[in-house]
């Protein structure tokens, strides 16, 4: 089970401390809103019954959670926030805020802040991130919560479980072609609600946005994209109603409405594509005024998309090829993929997908499958064989022939670009040292030493944090390295701004015995890494050690250290996985050393020379 902070509270030196003025003032929609193109128009008012039910039915659940990409916490409730829209299909609706300190964007960063976003959270009184409201209401005497605790007894299965005093029914269409959206929004009134006059709320939400998040990786894995970077959802890019929401003024049993509004979606908000194939669109209706409760109930649809010119056609997107990072030069093999949207009114059920690396040989693969209308998604290629040039690459893909019928669209080809790496950095000898300054935050930092076969062959971190900004130069590490091998060294920084970012000069460098830097550095975001290769033994004098006996392992009392070997000069030493020696001992190829001491846990075990260094893994339980 993950252990989490109930809040992720401003840290007043690191953290982004920028806030933004926010009015608590209701503000009319055609003053306030400009994320939206064209002519905002009011509400539009119906009052006959159409596809609501009149039947009384059960409260649906409203999260908003207030979150960023910079709060390290705020994964654990997506993923929470996530868990209850999945196990409840139609009956969670999850809005997604980005706002406050930790959604200010560094530079390069997207902004997912929305004016709409900034104007609400200032009525909650938000002191941490992650936070939200359910239903608005009051829960164990505070109107916000952890959002990880939103499947909690107290929470989601509460609300659902109750009656709701009004029914709702909304359906969009979303015209491909002008970006025109509409949305009908029906409520019926099965009871009398607690107040006179309650308050309808629509809006949009945007699912599948890339960008980063930090604590990503470690509490929502599976949001984590191939290129490494975190998959958005039911995140908020406004209101259509007032920030507020418009007033429904009977909302005694029977009142009955369907509000419509309509509204041309921009290309983007703040930069940040606005997908219309991703869209979500959501409503509630609030028994109290701005940020007082309760939500009656609320609905959230995909809004039908409309005004295609073809029943068959598709859209080529874009391409990637991962980076290649190899020892030599030499012939890859590497499945790539590529970005493809139906743009016709049919689904997608097949095309002609050709492509190739720096105009080699093209491999042409035929493609079937299911894409829904106006959606775009990666599609897996077949393994292409390529020789990379060191440097930049480029991958060419054409697509043709979308369900077996000729593409209108007239040049429906692009590329994209990967870069290769091809290290001729040897190192000298057998044993490598990796030497780390860490900055102030050095519980973020962690490294690995790895093989070609992903074997981790050392690793170290994290340490304890300073208390002011400054350095600390961690134990050097000392690791064995095999003849004619190629290695990874990755270094990574949980919080996403590396060793050198202001906090303390950190740096890091492996290097051979004979102090060559095979790799180093210190100023990146989340991982940096660096490769190097073992030079064949023809160029080392090796010391060979035969006949390696370490038992028992695990061991609880004693560990027993048996080896054979020509060198004269030698010492046997255990080591915790930071690379601190906790005993050693020379000269003798029989060795025994009392672990009752130790604590559970993994260690080494070195038997080293001038020259080489023979290390394996123990385990003291």
């Amino acid at each position: 089970m993950l252990k989490f902070p109930m809040y992720t509270f401003y840290n007043p030196i690191k953290s982004m401390k920028l806030r933004y003025s926010k009015s608590n003032i209701r503000t009319m929609k055609n003053i306030t809103k400009i994320l939206f193109a064209g002519a905002l128009a009011l509400p539009t008012l119906g009052t006959a019954q159409v596809n609501v039910s009149i039947t009384p039915e059960n409260r649906n659940a409203v999260v908003e959670e207030w979150t960023g990409i910079y709060c390290q916490f705020c994964p654990t409730g997506h993923i929470a926030v996530q868990s209850a829209i999945t196990n409840n299909p139609g009956d969670v609706v999850g809005i997604n805020i980005h706002e406050g300190g930790y959604a200010n964007p560094q530079a390069g960063a997207p902004d997912f802040r929305t004016p709409d976003g900034d104007v609400m959270a200032a009525p909650f009184n938000i002191t941490g991130y992650p936070s939200s409201t359910l239903n608005r209401r009051s829960i164990g005497g505070s109107q916000t919560y952890h959002p990880a605790g939103t499947n909690d007894a107290d929470k989601v299965p509460t609300i659902i479980a109750e009656m709701s005093e009004v029914n709702m029914h909304i359906t969009a269409t979303v015209n491909v072609m002008t970006r025109v959206l509409d949305v009908n929004v029906e409520y019926y009134y099965t009871a009398n609600a607690p107040n006179g006059t309650n308050y309808m709320y629509a809006g949009i939400l945007q699912n599948n946005v890339e960008g980063p998040q930090t604590g990503g990786a470690t509490y929502n894995p599976g949001a984590i994209l191939p290129n490494g970077n975190y998959n958005h959802m039911h995140m908020f890019r406004g209101y259509l109603s007032a920030v507020w929401g418009d007033a429904i003024n009977s909302t005694t049993m029977g009142a009955t409405q369907i509000v419509s509004y309509q509204q041309t979606l921009p290309m983007d908000i703040n930069g940040v594509a606005l997908d219309i194939a991703n869209l979500e669109i959501f409503a509630f209706i609030n028994d109290g005024d701005q940020s007082a409760g309760d939500i009656l109930t609320g609905v959230a649809i995909y809004p039908t998309l409309t005004g295609f010119t073809a029943s068959d056609e598709v859209i080529f997107e874009s391409a990637n090829l991962d980076d290649v990072y190899a020892c030599e030069v030499g012939a890859q093999t590497a499945s790539p993929t590529a970005n493809i949207r139906n743009w016709g009114s049919n689904v997608l059920t097949s095309a002609t997908i050709t492509y190739d690396v720096n105009g080699g040989t093209p491999v042409v693969m035929n493609w079937t499958g299911s894409i829904a209308p106006g959606i775009a998604e990666d599609v897996t290629l077949d393994p292409i064989t390529f020789t990379p040039n060191a440097g930049s690459n480029t991958m060419n893909v054409s697509i043709a022939d979308p369900n077996g019928v000729a593409d209108i669209t007239t040049d429906n080809s692009g590329s994209g670009l990967f870069n290769a790496s091809m290290t001729s950095t040897l190192a000298s000898d057998y044993t490598v040292t990796v030497n780390l300054t860490t900055d102030r935050y050095a519980a973020e930092t962690t490294w690995e030493l790895t093989n070609s076969m992903g074997t981790v062959v050392a690793s170290a971190g994290p340490w304890a944090n300073l208390a002011a900004n400054g350095t600390t130069t961690q134990t050097p590490v000392d690791a064995n390295i095999s003849a004619n091998e190629c290695y990874t060294f990755t270094i990574y920084d949980s919080y996403g701004d590396g060793i050198d970012s202001g906090y303390g000069v950190g740096s890091f460098s492996v290097e051979d015995q004979s102090g060559n830097v095979l790799t180093s550095g210190g100023n990146f975001t989340s991982v940096d890494f660096g490769l190097f290769k073992a030079a064949t033994d023809a160029s080392i004098n090796e010391v060979i050690f035969e006949e390696v006996s370490i038992f028992p392992n695990p061991a609880s009392e004693v560990l027993n250290v048996n080896f054979s070997t020509e060198a004269n000069d030698f010492v046997v030493s255990i080591l915790d996985l930071q690379g601190r020696v906790l005993a050693s001992q020379a000269g003798s190829k029989n060795v025994t050393f009392p672990v009752a001491d130790l604590a559970t846990g993994s260690y080494l075990v070195t038997i080293s020379t001038e020259n080489s260094v023979h290390t394996e893994n123990v385990v003291i339980k």
